[in-house]
């Protein structure tokens, strides 16, 4: 039997922010992977409560403390001090299934991946527990016709699905540590996790696969950097901001059919914006100045995808 010495050294990096009542289920999920030979690092993203307290009483975890700076600054703070061969990060209101770590790192060695990502089981806002992917229509089309488990992706294809999404949350997926590009981005809003796979994918041939289980639970609080928001900042801060920083940070990357794609994304979701904040919630000036920002992101597609919502 391999001993635990025997195995690459897999680093786990859980960032949090005051959530003494949850992050001890994160840390105990971690510890109690199959996978023998782990850092665990829980970075203290500023907490005022009992955080502190309660990571200290696990042997073996290493705590860091940081002044808050939101879970991008968080997670890069874990990477300078990991020491790992392959990198996971596990949010701190969620948990893995104890083989998650196993068999991430079994497909990357095996299949010679740069990251890996899993299904997992979603917590709707009806409180049903759904299996994420059977409800994501983004990755249907990858999908479809396919049973193979893991499922490697094509470097065109997974070029594509992460300019049109980002179906491997941050708990998700694990990362070969030499695939890094750079850490994770604080300019990004909500989107930091779905930022640092894309520099990944965009810097070289990537290889990157799915594994179909569900290996991990997501729990929605008010809380979550994506989940917990409503709408509106959904469509302002990850589908607006943090798709314009996308296109700044990728410009000289791109075709100029991806580029489009980010484009069309960032106005169709300002079109949906300006509705919600001029017809809801009243914000007249705001809808003036996201109609313009819009329009000058680029005056004919956004002339083009306003007539087709008006003439539905």
């Amino acid at each position: 039997m391999m001993e635990a010495h025997d195995k690459a050294l897999v680093t786990v990096i859980i960032p949090t922010y005051n959530r003494a009542a949850l992050i001890g289920r994160a840390v105990e999920s971690a510890l109690g992977q199959t996978y023998p030979n782990k850092q665990i690092i829980v970075v203290d993203d500023g907490s005022t409560d009992q955080t502190a307290t309660i990571v200290k009483g696990y042997p073996g975890v290493e705590y860091l403390y940081r002044p808050n700076g939101g879970q991008a600054a968080a997670r890069s703070t874990g990477l300078d001090a990991a020491r790992g061969v392959y990198i996971a990060s596990l949010d701190s209101d969620d948990v893995w299934e104890s083989v998650f770590l196993e068999k991430c790192v079994a497909t990357l060695e095996n299949l010679d991946l740069d990251f890996v990502f899993v299904n997992w089981y979603q917590q709707m806002p009806d409180g049903r527990i759904a299996d994420y992917f059977s409800e994501f229509r983004f990755l249907q089309p990858y999908l479809a016709g396919r049973s193979e488990s893991p499922m490697v992706f094509t470097y065109p294809e997974l070029r594509r699905l992460y300019l049109e999404c980002c179906p491997s949350p941050s708990s998700s997926v694990v990362i070969r540590r030499q695939a890094f590009v750079s850490p994770w981005n604080d300019r990004m809003h909500v989107a930091d996790d779905w930022c640092l796979l894309l520099d990944i994918v965009l810097s070289k041939q990537a290889r990157g696969a799915l594994i179909r289980e569900k290996l991990w639970h997501k729990t929605v609080n008010d809380d979550n950097i994506y989940d917990g928001r409503d709408n509106y900042e959904v469509l302002k801060l990850m589908y607006i901001e943090d798709t314009r920083e996308m296109l700044r940070r990728y410009a000289d990357r791109l075709t100029k059919e991806e580029i489009r794609v980010l484009e069309v994304r960032c106005i169709d979701n300002t079109l949906k914006l300006v509705k919600l904040s001029f017809l809801i919630r009243g914000r007249y000036g705001e809808s003036g100045r996201q109609l313009l920002r819009g329009f000058w992101l680029n005056p004919v597609l956004f002339m083009q995808l306003g007539w087709k919502k008006m003439v539905k």
